[in-house]
């Protein structure tokens, strides 16, 4: 299954897609406060390294300008002279040490924490070293640095600068710069989870269509199909699929459906040819002597196990994924009618049923094998379901296009709500409830009639079944 209840695809991209952002984004915000951080410290840093410069001329002017000898002795004396000038100037706190790290003086500009004593402490060992406070909102460096006059250590210079404005104006970039990655994070995610839910759509009518399937509905397909990509082309696939699957399906069920047809048919059209040779053998035994018959039901007999030859091979044929020819021929319908009236005539010879026979000359075009078999289901029917001793008529005629077959009969039992249903299939009247039967033969007909490009029609009048047959006829 390519969805899940709580972890949708859309989900999955989306929030390993922000897992690599948030990353992405934690190193870059770490390289950014890196980089801040860094070009702080060599602001500073500078900053120190020039006041030490300014600040070392300025002691070296003011001995020269005074006159005096700049020793030890006099640069401890004139420290208070020399820190009030550098802290006007340099706008600063200024302190002046001895070798011994010692103040002598110290010009305080803003408040400053007199208990740092590092920067102090490394100077004293020759080195000039900068301490940045460590306290909030505390922004001040400590920077002090050994004094020398032609390699004479005199004394310390301290110089405490604040940097309160290079500090928090580097904050302020830097709170801005990442509350613009969250919120540029936050819309990206956005994004990409919008992009991602228009691309996964197809996939997720995709798996619909699948449910879909799985519970049977072959009509189900992908219509909102609005991107060309291979998501989109996987959903016109599956459309092609389901149209496919749909038609195979439906060819499977006619397949199924023609299969059961068949077999129905060939159990009702067997019957017929094994019907009339049983029919004439119990005749011939009767009848033996009376060469005259004895040769008709001969010939009758030799017909039919053709007929029933022919079945046997189209059946095997069939059953082989041959095809039968449907041919259609030229049939004289007169003469079939009559020749099949006379051997259903003889099969039911003891029941004393007499023939009408009025029928015009006329052709049509059909396949002869199914002619032959609806012609010989009516009459059998007719024959079968009449009383003893009682007459049936079958009249044919040209009506203007058609040729039009009428075949009345009585019978019991029967009303018209029989005539309604009468061509479906497995329908049987009441009168046949001790006849053996299918209830397809009247069903046969019809199909045959149809596929004839004709009509049959049924009518029950007080125990009168008429059925008419209309054909197309050959003019």
């Amino acid at each position: 299954m390519i969805f899940n209840k709580n972890r949708t695809l859309r989900k999955k991209i989306t929030s390993r897609c922000a897992l690599i952002l948030l990353i992405s984004a934690a190193l870059l915000n770490a390289v950014v406060k890196y980089i801040i951080d860094f070009n702080e410290a060599s602001t500073i840093k500078n900053d120190m390294i020039m006041q030490q410069k300014n600040s070392t001329e300025f002691i070296k002017q003011y001995f020269i300008l005074s006159g005096k000898k700049m020793d030890k002795y006099n640069f401890i004396i004139e420290a208070p002279k020399i820190a009030n000038n550098l802290s006007d100037n340099y706008k600063c706190t200024i302190g002046i040490y001895n070798t011994d790290g010692d103040c002598e003086i110290s010009v305080i500009k803003g408040n400053i924490d007199s208990n740092v004593k590092e920067h102090i402490n490394e100077a004293k060992h020759n080195k000039s070293y900068t301490y940045m406070s460590n306290k909030i909102s505390d922004y001040k460096g400590y920077f002090a640095y050994p004094y020398y006059n032609e390699d004479k250590f005199l004394g310390i210079v301290e110089l405490v600068r604040d940097y309160e404005s290079l500090i928090v104006n580097d904050r302020n970039i830097y709170m801005v710069f990442t509350v613009a990655e969250i919120l540029s994070i936050f819309s990206t995610i956005l994004i990409i989870y919008f992009i991602v839910s228009k691309s996964t759509r197809p996939l997720e009518k995709l798996k619909q269509g699948v449910e879909e399937i799985s519970n049977g509905n072959y009509s189900y397909k992908i219509n909102d199909i609005s991107f060309n990509d291979e998501i989109s082309d996987i959903a016109k696939d599956y459309n092609k699929m389901v149209t496919k699957l749909k038609t195979q399906i439906e060819d499977v069920h006619n397949l199924e459906k023609s299969r059961r047809d068949f077999f129905c048919n060939v159990t009702h059209e067997l019957k017929t040819p094994l019907t009339t040779i049983s029919g004439y053998g119990e005749l011939l035994l009767d009848n033996y002597e009376d060469t005259s018959f004895r040769d008709k039901a001969l010939h009758c007999i030799i017909d039919e196990s053709n007929n029933l030859n022919n079945m046997i091979c189209s059946i095997l044929a069939v059953s082989k994924g041959q095809i039968l020819s449907r041919e259609k021929l030229k049939i004289n319908i007169k003469e079939l009618i009559e020749k099949l009236a006379d051997e259903v005539s003889i099969r039911t010879i003891d029941k004393g049923i007499s023939i009408a026979l009025h029928l015009s000359e006329g052709y049509i075009l059909g396949i002869p094998y199914d002619i032959k078999s609806l012609i010989l289901n009516i009459l059998e029917n007719a024959f079968k379901y009449s009383p003893c001793n009682s007459q049936v008529s079958i009249c044919g005629k040209q009506i203007n296009n058609n040729y039009s077959i009428l075949i009345k009969n009585k019978s019991y039992d029967v009303d018209n709500e029989f005539a309604k249903k009468a061509f479906e299939p497995f329908v049987r009247g009441n009168n046949s409830i001790n006849e053996r039967g299918n209830g397809l033969g009247l069903y046969i007909c019809k199909q045959i009639v149809t596929e004839h490009g004709g009509d049959i029609s049924m009518i029950i009048d007080y125990n009168e079944v008429q059925i008419n047959i209309n054909l197309i006829s050959l003019q």
